[in-house]
């Protein structure tokens, strides 16, 4: 069997991708070394991204107020660490059949490289490797781990929004990702080109923790994670007794009190609405607003 662009294609379609593209590894020329797929892979020829949609209607029901936890369970967990893993590992399998190497890569929900001080607002809590040292001269501290967003642009598969991730013309922000750096010899797709986002703000004016700002470089993600959590008026859990006594409560529940991630994680232990612990995915409680106000957006302006 001959490896091709197109045989990759429709197997990864086969095993359940819902996007496929394949980028020249000459697209990170000027990646930092950390997040640098060459880093992982040096002898690799291109990366292979594919993407799975994520139901509309997951975002709709928690819009609705009808359901929160299907979204946390399915349209993250699920796809990231059930779907997305047994479709790399066969991907995989049949690239390496024909003697080239995968290196297969999802989603790293909760590590972030050194000096990266970001957090992930979908998990319990993230970890800095602040530890890591390089194992020799020349190369990056452990673990790299590729920009998800820069390798879908690289692909054709889609471009950046404002809030940093990835919106596609087929799904808009409503999908995930995955990767595999190879050195299968294989057709590339050229770069995705268009500015999908518009810098319209419906994101920024959709977030009830204020957590999104156009002119400050896009996304807090130490604010963003206390409002996904649910700290928040609009939050169908939130009673009387959350926070209660706590001197800033209405500053907090009205999005005006900003987190940094001291104060974010001293606030965790109050916003456990549903449960976390088996997962160690927070559930989302803000409904994913900047998402569905960016859909909404697109599919208003004919973009999508």
């Amino acid at each position: 069997m001959m490896l091709t662009a197109e045989l990759i294609k429709e197997k990864a379609r086969e095993y359940g991708a819902d996007l496929v593209g394949i980028g020249d590894i000459a697209g990170f020329a000027d990646e930092i070394p950390q997040r640098d797929p060459r880093q992982i892979l040096p002898w690799a020829t291109c990366v292979i991204g594919c993407g799975f949609r994520v139901p509309r209607a997951l975002y709709q029901s928690m819009a609705d107020g009808s359901q929160h936890f299907n979204y946390t369970q399915l349209g993250v967990k699920t796809i990231d660490e059930e779907l997305s893993e047994v479709f790399l590992l066969k991907m995989a399998g049949l690239i390496e059949n024909e003697g080239y190497d995968a290196c297969v890569q999802r989603n790293i929900s909760n590590l972030r490289i050194k000096g990266d001080k970001t957090t992930n607002p979908e998990v319990s809590d993230t970890y800095e490797l602040v530890h890591a040292e390089p194992v020799a001269p020349g190369k990056p501290a452990p673990d790299v781990i590729m920009d998800f967003t820069r390798a879908a642009q690289v692909c054709g598969l889609g471009s950046r929004s404002l809030r940093g991730g990835v919106l596609t013309p087929q799904f808009g922000p409503f999908v995930r990702f995955v990767f595999i750096v190879t050195d299968a010899p294989l057709a590339c797709d050229e770069p995705f080109k268009r500015e999908l986002c518009d810098q319209c703000g419906a994101c920024v004016r959709a977030c009830p923790g204020h957590a999104l700002s156009s002119k400050d470089g896009g996304l807090d993600s130490w604010q963003c994670a206390v409002y996904y959590r649910g700290a928040h008026r609009s939050n169908p859990f939130m009673t009387d007794d959350i926070l209660k006594g706590h001197p800033e409560r209405e500053a907090i529940l009205n999005g005006d009190k900003r987190f940094d991630a001291e104060s974010a994680r001293a606030i965790y232990p109050s916003l456990r609405f549903l449960p976390m612990a088996q997962t160690g995915y927070a559930p989302c409680l803000c409904g994913r607003r900047c998402d569905v106000a960016c859909y909404e957006h697109l599919r208003e302006a004919k973009i999508l």
